[in-house]
């Protein structure tokens, strides 16, 4: 009986497609709390409420992350402090993962 294995290519493109996955749903329950909370606490008492989500790719040190869900509201005031409204490459990530993170 031979035994069937995944060729170390194959198994690191599997790894790296599970961690970009997995980055991306952490990512974006990140920005649904943050939202959540502008929404509830800044946003109290106000008209504003939630106007689903708009998709953009992030490239980080995982690889690049596609169709990452940005949630917005109505009146467009909702900002993720994640990353800037059109930057397209991580730095905190980076900076999270070799425990660097600079407090502002």
């Amino acid at each position: 009986m031979s035994k069937r294995s995944i060729p170390n290519v194959d198994w690191a493109n599997q790894l790296e497609s599970v961690i970009r996955q997995f980055v991306k749903e952490k990512l974006e329950l990140i920005m649904r709390e943050e939202i959540k909370n502008f929404l509830e606490i800044e946003q109290a008492g106000t008209p504003n409420m939630r106007n689903g989500y708009y998709q953009r790719n992030l490239d980080t040190q995982y690889g690049r992350i596609e169709g990452l869900l940005v949630p917005r509201d109505r009146k467009g005031e909702f900002q993720t402090q994640l990353f800037a409204p059109y930057q397209r490459h991580t730095g905190w990530l980076e900076e999270a993962s070799s425990g660097c993170i600079k407090v502002a």
